[in-house]
């Protein structure tokens, strides 16, 4: 009974995840490549690299590494918030959805790994949404 239910979460989320407006949010995000996948397995790099036991460039090097992720993280989650207003604008005009819930829901969905990503994207890498 739990494999069955945890697989229907995986499927189709969960009462957080529904709505149009919400998959529209998880269209968005799943049909791109997004900074705030690759921001864990840095954050994990610099980690290991800001050691003291590490030499002084190095620790130079995991710090500018952290600073670009932190603002490619930003910048990305900035367009996909103002690709998200512009299509639920055009869409759901009339919609009583918050749009600071949908930008929140979308970045931290674009911070997941995608195979982690709960309910499963829909569309492809590259597709139009």
């Amino acid at each position: 009974l739990r494999a069955k239910a945890a697989e229907e979460f995986r499927r189709e989320g969960g009462p957080r995840d529904r709505g149009p407006e919400k998959a529209l949010a998880r269209d968005v995000v799943d049909s791109r490549r997004t900074v705030g996948t690759w921001f864990f397995g840095g954050a994990l790099v610099v980690l290991i690299g800001s050691s003291a036991a590490m030499p002084p460039v190095v620790r130079l090097a995991s710090n500018l590494l952290w600073v670009a992720l932190a603002i490619g993280v930003v910048i990305d989650s900035v367009l996909i918030s103002r690709r998200i207003r512009k299509l639920v604008r055009q869409r759901f005009p009339k919609t009583e959805e918050r749009m600071s819930s949908l930008y929140l829901y979308a970045i931290m969905r674009s911070i997941t790994f995608r195979r982690l990503r709960a309910p499963i994207p829909r569309v492809n890498l590259g597709d139009q949404i």
